[in-house]
């Protein structure tokens, strides 16, 4: 039950939301400004300024998703690239249905 409570905090706020989506499709919401890298994800740098947000902001953000199994983070250099989980939308839905 505590998995269930961490994963709806996580998708309880628009920002965060906005971030699972973006990274569904990166190529997409990313472009030719912003890079991406189909094996490391989308630098964090990159997903701060797309939300309009100090990279501060962001990190906590993405360190909710990631907490909640939503995101993979890859360390690499000085910076830390994020990746969907997709296996996380299906076990939280499996998690659901047990309620």
């Amino acid at each position: 039950m505590t998995d269930v409570v961490t994963k709806a905090n996580a998708l309880s706020n628009a920002k965060r939301l906005l971030i699972l989506e973006w990274l569904k499709e990166p190529s997409r919401h990313f472009g030719a400004e912003h890079p991406i890298d189909k094996k490391e994800g989308v630098c964090g740098l990159y997903i701060a300024e797309k939300l309009g947000v100090s990279p501060a902001t962001a990190s906590v953000h993405l360190k909710v998703l990631t907490q909640a199994g939503f995101l993979r983070p890859l360390r690499v250099g000085k910076f830390t690239y994020f990746k969907r989980v997709e296996t996380a939308f299906a076990e939280l839905a499996r998690a659901i249905e047990t309620i």
